[in-house]
């Protein structure tokens, strides 16, 4: 797995449609993941940002969970999972190394939409270190 295949691989590991934020499919495509299982809904999901660099130069992606919902619970309870799972997490494994990855600070805010207040999305910042040849 190369370095921006393991973004794709950490994100897609929660169990909602994980998407590079420049790769958001539209609707049409979506629904056809969740009639393939690929996930059971829409919302919430899952973008990020795929950065790579070298060794002793840690990156500072973020990511973003969005839902659409009146409540903030469900991307509370996910971002609190993604948490738990970094905190324990060992490193990812690549062809040439290892990915280690970690809280960035803020590690979660919470973000609203002005143009639908349904819309709830909460940024994730994380520090990502690449243990490799290149």
């Amino acid at each position: 797995m190369n370095k921006q295949q393991a973004f794709n691989d950490f994100w897609s590991r929660f169990g909602v449609l994980a998407f590079e934020e420049n790769a958001v499919p539209d609707d049409e495509t979506i629904n056809q993941m969740i009639r393939d299982g690929y996930a059971k809904s829409k919302f919430p999901y899952i973008t990020y940002e795929v950065s790579t660099d070298d060794l002793d130069s840690p990156i500072i992606p973020s990511a973003s969970i969005w839902d659409r919902n009146t409540s903030w619970q469900r991307v509370d309870e996910l971002s609190n999972t993604i948490s738990e799972y970094i905190s324990k997490m060992p490193t990812i494994k690549l062809d040439h190394g290892r990915m280690f990855i970690y809280k960035g600070s803020p590690f979660s805010s919470h973000m609203g939409d002005e143009s639908d207040n349904t819309i709830k999305r909460v940024i994730l910042t994380i520090g990502v270190e690449f243990l490799t040849e290149y």
